[in-house]
């Protein structure tokens, strides 16, 4: 029996009222910014809010969102009728979003960048660190000597704080091995921080991981002037090697870094093998990764500071995510991608940390809102919908999460405030009480 013959016999009906199987019903909910992409009835609002709100959820699956006085009467006599154990959660009045998707990280890695940080502010470019040797490959080299536990200890410590800022979801990527030996073991890392069916696991600790393949994040060292031998190694033997550990492929195209036809010769053949497709694309430099993402069908394309219209209008026409990275900026201190040429050329929008030790050490994602909105021209309810439902497009899951309504997985983060519109307003404390992923 799939899901969703399970959800119809979850829900029966007899007379004027559905009655609904639920394993968790949450009540109380001052406002529940559903970010629904169908309209819900008694919502309002572009961002479909419902004042005094509930929601039910069956073996982890949103079966039931509505008013409190709608669905409150209900729930409470099928609970005290029944010995089911159905969990009631008092919301307490607080507000209630999806939680959210962070569609672009690099957290398994080990050592820090802090004389980078500090090289930059002395003047140095990001491009003349990464032509000194310095950037990803001094993570590369602190990565390759640490053992696999270290690895893990450190990447579940940046998974507990960007749980306890709201995130639910998390796109993880490799790139910080660049040999195969290195990639698999953190490839292996990012599958077993998906524990997501352990039933150990608390709602208020579980996760869900996407695995990202970013062995095309530069060249090593061991390859500086063989650099053809290396985009060989990518194609002939990890991407086949690293089939059914990886849901994406990314590539660093970049002048920096690969070419755009070293990143099709790549992207392609990772299409081949069953990898959905993503780029860093145009960050430093007019570099061909988006067009290329476009042609490719990409599902996303990241950064995007140099790209131009005609690159927005292809990637718009191919169905490619335009993915924000504005914590970049803010530690480069270079100009912010103005949101509004995205949004105005029909793009999909989401923004994600680009968690990483280099250019962006921020697990916050209110952090990211915060800055789309004051530097970015995005509004609130902009910010909102590109870092739940858009960053969920960004993975191709907008059909599992990112917002909440019926069919939908139960991720949600619960706010310590008692309007939404305080998100973005109050800023530099963290405003969610607790994230919560239902199984």
């Amino acid at each position: 029996m799939d899901q969703r013959e399970e959800l119809e016999l979850a829900m029966t009906f007899d007379g004027p009222q559905a009655e609904i199987k639920a394993s968790t019903v949450i009540r109380n909910i001052g406002q529940l910014v559903t970010v629904a992409q169908q309209p819900i009835a008694g919502a309002s609002g572009p961002l479909q809010v419902i004042q005094d709100a509930a929601l039910a959820i069956y073996k982890g699956t949103i079966v039931w969102v509505g008013t409190e006085d709608e669905g409150e009467p209900w729930f409470q006599q099928a609970a005290t009728a029944s010995k089911d154990g159905i969990k009631i959660i008092d919301a307490q009045g607080a507000v209630i979003t999806p939680g959210f998707v962070d569609s672009h990280t690099h957290l398994v890695f080990a050592g820090d960048r802090a004389e980078e940080f500090h090289l930059r502010r002395a003047g140095v470019s990001y491009g003349e660190l990464l032509a000194q040797g310095h950037g990803i490959l001094t993570t590369m080299t602190a990565t390759r000597k640490a053992d696999t536990e270290t690895l893990l200890t450190l990447a579940r410590e940046r998974l507990a704080s960007m749980r306890q800022h709201g995130t639910t979801t998390v796109e993880i990527k490799t790139g910080y091995g660049l040999d195969m030996i290195t990639e698999e073991a953190c490839l292996r890392i990012i599958n077993s921080l998906n524990a997501f069916e352990d039933t150990a696991i608390t709602p208020l600790e579980r996760m869900r991981i996407v695995p990202t393949f970013l062995g095309a994040h530069s060249i090593p060292p061991e390859y500086r002037d063989r650099r053809s031998e290396y985009v060989e190694l990518v194609i002939e033997q990890m991407l086949p090697a690293f089939v059914g550990l990886a849901r994406f492929c990314d590539v660093f195209c970049e002048r920096e870094a690969f070419t755009e036809e070293e990143s099709r010769r790549i992207l392609t053949r990772a299409q081949e093998l069953g990898y959905n497709l993503k780029l860093h694309a145009d960050q430093l430099s007019p570099s061909g990764g988006a067009r290329l993402a476009a042609e490719l069908g990409a599902t996303s394309a990241d950064h995007l500071d140099h790209a131009s219209d005609s690159d927005l209008d292809a990637m718009r026409e191919a169905g490619v995510v335009a993915t924000l990275l504005p914590g970049c900026s803010y530690t480069l201190r270079s100009p912010y991608p103005a949101a509004r040429r995205f949004l105005d050329h029909g793009l999909h929008v989401a923004l994600a940390t680009d968690f990483n030790p280099g250019t962006s050490y921020c697990e916050n994602m209110q952090m990211i809102l915060g800055l789309a909105m004051s530097e970015m021209d995005m509004s609130l309810e902009e910010a909102l919908t590109a870092t739940t439902i858009n960053g969920a497009r960004a993975l191709a899951l907008q059909d599992q999460v990112g917002s909440v309504e019926v069919g939908k997985q139960c991720e949600l983060a619960l706010w310590s405030i008692k309007d939404y519109r305080e998100i973005g307003y109050h800023f530099g404390t963290n405003l969610v009480q607790s994230a919560l992923v239902e199984r």
